[in-house]
């Protein structure tokens, strides 16, 4: 897939790149529940990140008052 989108931008690719996406089936339990751990952990990783970028800011507008 990765060579597709490589080739489909200098020549144009043959296959679409939603075929591999279509294959999985959406009502599978077990596909859901994958799905919802990666985005629990996406969402976890995001506010971490936004913690801790968050911290030295607000450490910063304390010493200021």
């Amino acid at each position: 897939m990765a060579d597709c989108v490589l080739s489909e931008l200098q020549e144009g690719c043959t296959q679409p790149q939603d075929e591999d996406i279509m294959d999985i089936p959406l009502d599978d339990p077990a596909a859901n529940k994958a799905a919802a751990k990666i985005q629990a952990g996406f969402r976890g990783h995001m506010t971490r990140k936004k913690m801790k970028d968050d911290k030295p800011r607000d450490e910063k507008q304390r010493e200021q008052k």
